[in-house]
């Protein structure tokens, strides 16, 4: 798992709880880099796992919803990272047609050794789009994080659903919806 995922988290725990919790969560890790991470560098997925667990038992949360959490700060930190990637995208639904072609293409000008999970995005109709792609299962949470940081980016209203489409082969499908306005 790429660095950047570190960084980010422990800025984002730095930011929303204090130096003095970021610190007890690297030390209670116990690994030899002592919370220094590099953005481009690769560190193990349990890491990173861990690093969610500490958190969840600080701050009485659960795994899952630190994941989340951590997915929409991570939405809002890639809009500062990537702006321009973000211009000329209206609606969740512009963002996402892009989103493998255009958006990790810029990911991966920046980070050149990072393996980016393909997604398969598909618009439905002018309501629903889906998105599809492999990942370990904690990443799901922090995926449907980073769906929420778009709405929010966007200012959109969205409904989420999400689907295991094989648990062999960790392929997940997210349906997005945007609900219809009567008037």
């Amino acid at each position: 798992m790429k660095g950047i995922f570190f960084t980010e988290f422990l800025e984002m725990i730095e930011k929303e709880y204090g130096i003095i919790l970021t610190e007890k969560i690297i030390s209670d890790l116990g690994v030899g880099n002592n919370g220094v991470y590099e953005a481009t560098a690769d560190y193990p997925y349990d890491q990173f796992v861990e690093l969610c667990s500490l958190l969840s038992s600080e701050v009485k949360s659960s795994v899952p919803d630190v994941a989340k959490n951590f997915g929409e700060y991570l939405f809002s930190r890639l809009v500062i990272l990537f702006r321009p990637s973000f211009a000329g995208n209206s609606s969740i639904f512009d963002f996402l047609g892009q989103i493998d072609d255009f958006i990790h293409e810029k990911i991966k000008e920046r980070f050149t050794t990072i393996e980016i999970p393909r997604f398969r995005a598909i618009q439905i109709n002018e309501s629903t789009f889906q998105v599809s792609y492999q990942t370990e299962n904690l990443l799901i949470h922090l995926a449907i994080g980073l769906f929420m940081g778009c709405q929010r980016f966007f200012n959109e209203e969205i409904t989420l659903n999400t689907e295991f489409i094989s648990e062999k082969s960790k392929l997940v499908c997210f349906t997005l919806s945007k609900s219809q306005v009567l008037v």
